[in-house]
């Protein structure tokens, strides 16, 4: 019905613009994206949240004032598996792990884990290279690593005084591919804006 409405005023602002002697029309025709599900317009602010988090974002929305950015969908690749969600959060940050089971933080369980610390930093060494995201917002990221123990590809980055990160396994099989699929993720969250 919004739509409706919305579409009814762009055709009389363009009948006005008409009819006023305007040479070039105000108005421009715009695409815009419906979400499937509750048939709303899908703006910067309303994207869908990746169904994984649906449960934890209000506790941990109830936890931190810090921005909780989280992408539309979760790209993890070749799982069949229930992706278990936990999480906590304080007056500095957050921290919301994945696992194959329930209360997993470490090992062979572990998928990995999307994190927010307010004034946070890079830790050193903790990425191996930059790239770039959205808004002009440099990213950093590092593949893949294994030497006793494998550790999982991540992106960092700094958005409005706030250091978030998405450490993850099976998002590709080259370091292009994690680099790729992490930054979609990356991308996707900031766009979405603080949920």
């Amino acid at each position: 019905m919004s739509i409706l409405v919305d579409l009814e005023n762009i055709i009389l602002l363009a009948c006005l613009t008409v009819f006023s002697g305007c040479q070039q029309p105000i108005v421009r025709a715009v695409s815009y994206k419906i979400n499937p599900v509750n048939n709303h317009l899908i703006t910067q602010n309303d994207q869908p949240i990746a169904p994984e988090f649906e449960e934890i974002l209000p506790i941990i929305k109830s936890q931190t004032q810090v921005p909780i950015l989280l992408p539309s969908k979760l790209l993890i690749t070749d799982t069949d598996q229930k992706i278990y969600i936990d999480g906590e959060g304080n007056s500095i940050g957050y921290k919301i792990t994945l696992g194959f089971a329930e209360n997993c933080t470490a090992g062979a369980c572990s998928i990995g884990y999307f994190s927010a610390e307010k004034a946070g930093l890079p830790l050193a060494d903790e990425f191996s290279r930059e790239l770039s995201l959205v808004q002009d917002i440099k990213g950093y990221f590092r593949p893949l690593t294994c030497a006793a123990s494998c550790a999982p590809s991540i992106i960092g980055w700094e958005y409005k005084g706030v250091f978030y990160r998405i450490t993850l396994k099976g998002v590709g099989q080259s370091p292009e591919i994690e680099g790729e699929t992490l930054a979609k993720m990356a991308n996707s969250a900031i766009e979405a804006g603080a949920r």
